[in-house]
């Protein structure tokens, strides 16, 4: 069968898409044989360590999928791509294992391989071995690829299934008009978008990746209620899961996610690390409070802590119909591995999901191009933001690029980053107990919030708009305040919360 010339392929994919005609399916990794990552030649044969593998069949087969596949789905929405790249995930997720299944399960039970956990999100699995054993995953059906992903973590602990988030409570309206937002608010111009557009962030789900929630009123309003999840210590929605009714701790596998409490009178910043990065993307001021901290204040947010864990922490935010996925660390020195966080990054992006990080805090300490690390490094798929301070100078500890791609699988070379800046010097910290902050804190932990926050209010005002033409907006339309045009220390420049949210508004009509 010939076919078409390519205008003509896509006036027949304009016609047919209405129709429901429009396949979003999986493709191989390019080229034979089994690649294994040349760090695992430095361990002993005996030497226990933590593998990642890859199936042949990925969504993204090969390293420059990401932009000829989203123009190749540039006629779908959102939301009908997000439902199709789960389903070809899954699908060739099961397929895989079918196929591998007969010749791993033999491996699992001499001990061979050990901790199996298969994934979709990046059709693969992970688990523990040996070098020595390495012959035999090469030799398993579909195998691709082989990562050294870390050591071999320790023993899960025993389920906790006391679970401590707090009762469900009815969310109070929000009046843009009863209280003050927070400086950082109004320079990003949020309090314009709430009067004059009408948008605060209804609809929206955000994900916050960190190491501890505590949970207080600044908070609590606006977190996700699981709705097929009762805190009964079951299961009950059958995803393997207990209580994972406002997120989950995937290391301790638990549904509370508050593994340090805050000490009474000690406004610990490390300790409220997560719950700060929640106030900013959609705290509210709440009963007695007389600040508005949160850029989204009608969104919702879940938490999951996880590290070892990513591939299960990205799936449950994608299932649980997240829009945004925040970020505030950085992970160094992962070697080949970086790939692997790409790919979830990539996939993740067509099933829906913008992921956001900072730009990191290694400015004196690191040198270029590895100021910004995994996650903020990743093109396209990670939207990070740079910091600057309130007088918009640029914060002395913030990363910048450019970062560098050089793996087997992404030859990128030198990429352009951050995208944005946002604040991340003296940010008003929010103490559980306390009416309105009295202290601060400085990080690009914030800055990232900050963009997520930006973004939930877009999709609030637009659904639909994919990952990469929400960054695109918020390029197109940031402040420079820098050099003119794009530099490697604010990007494009300062968000405009106020004009990407009219764009997006805008995008809906058309």
């Amino acid at each position: 069968m010939k076919l078409p010339p390519p205008a003509l392929a896509t006036l027949l994919l304009l016609y047919l898409v209405p129709f429901g005609w429009c396949e979003v399916e999986t493709e191989p990794i390019p080229g034979k044989g089994t690649w294994v990552d040349s760090r695992l030649d430095r361990f002993p044969d005996e030497k226990p360590v933590r593998v990642t593998v890859w199936f042949e069949e990925q969504f993204l087969g090969d390293g420059e999928g990401f932009l000829r596949r989203a123009r190749e789905f540039d006629v779908l929405g959102r939301s009908e791509l997000r439902e199709k790249a789960i389903a070809a995930l899954k699908s060739a997720s099961d397929s895989a294992q079918e196929q591998a299944s007969p010749a791993l399960n033999p491996m699992l039970e001499a001990g061979v391989i050990t901790d199996l956990e298969f994934h979709w999100i990046v059709n693969g699995f992970s688990c523990s071995t040996t070098p020595k054993e390495l012959e035999k995953l090469k030799d398993l059906p579909g195998v691709r690829t082989i990562f050294l992903s870390g050591p071999v973590r320790g023993a899960l602990p025993e389920p906790n299934y006391e679970t401590l988030p707090p009762q469900k409570k009815q969310a109070s309206p929000f009046d843009p008009e009863t209280k003050d937002p927070l400086w950082y608010v109004k320079k990003l111009k949020v309090d314009r978008v709430w009067k004059e557009l009408g948008v605060t962030g209804k609809g929206v789900l955000n994900v916050i990746h960190d190491g501890n929630f505590v949970i207080s009123d600044w908070i609590s309003e606006s977190i996700y209620w699981n709705p097929d999840e009762p805190r009964d210590g079951e299961d009950s929605d059958g995803n393997g899961l207990i209580d994972d009714v406002n997120g989950f701790n995937f290391i301790a596998q638990t549904g509370n996610m508050t593994r340090q409490p805050m000490v009474e009178g000690r406004g610990n910043p490390s300790i409220l690390h997560g719950h700060q990065c929640v106030a900013i993307i959609c705290g509210r001021g709440g009963p007695g409070r007389e600040v508005q901290p949160g850029l989204a204040p009608d969104s919702q947010w879940a938490g999951v802590i996880a590290m070892q864990n990513i591939e299960a922490a990205v799936e449950w935010a994608i299932e649980h119909g997240a829009d945004t996925y925040s970020m505030s660390f950085s992970r160094p020195n992962l070697g080949e591995y970086r790939s692997h966080w790409r790919k979830i990054a990539e996939h993740g992006a067509f099933c829906g999901v913008h992921f956001v990080s900072g730009a990191g805090n290694f400015a004196q300490s690191e040198s270029i191009p590895v100021q910004m690390r995994i996650p903020e490094d990743i093109p396209l798929a990670v939207l990070a933001a740079a910091g600057v301070q309130r007088d918009l100078t640029r914060t002395p500890f913030s990363s910048q690029g450019p970062v560098e791609w050089m793996t087997h699988h992404y030859r990128d070379g030198r990429v352009d980053k951050p995208e944005v800046c946002a604040f991340n010097a003296r940010i008003p910290l929010l103490l559980p107990n306390e009416e309105k902050p009295t202290r601060v804190a400085n990080g690009n932990s914030f800055a990232g919030p900050m963009y997520c926050g930006t973004i939930a209010l877009m999709l609030s005002a637009n659904p639909e708009l994919k990952p990469w033409e929400t960054r695109q907006i918020i390029i197109d339309t940031a402040t420079d305040i820098a050099e003119e045009g794009f530099d490697f220390q604010t990007g494009h420049g300062l968000i405009n919360a106020f004009e990407a949210v009219r764009l997006a508004l805008e995008s809906k009509k058309k």
